[in-house]
């Protein structure tokens, strides 16, 4: 779980991949080169609070079924 959190933030290559798109070919619209990039740019942003959020879970810190008396 935790590597996926990680890998969330492969954005830069999303960004190249959408100014190609975008700049040099006009293959998307402006309505969804800028989803894209927001979409993007959320994900990168998202990346340490995921990973802060799991550690304590991934670490044993805490469980995430509680076993039943």
């Amino acid at each position: 779980m935790l590597i996926g959190f990680g890998m969330l933030g492969r954005a830069e290559l999303a960004f190249v991949v959408m100014d190609i798109g975008y700049v040099q070919n006009s293959i998307l619209t402006p309505e969804a080169f800028y989803t894209l990039m927001f979409t993007a740019f959320f994900l990168n942003v998202a990346v340490p609070i995921t990973i802060r959020w799991w550690k304590p879970y991934f670490e044993g810190e805490k469980g995430m079924l509680r076993s039943s008396p």
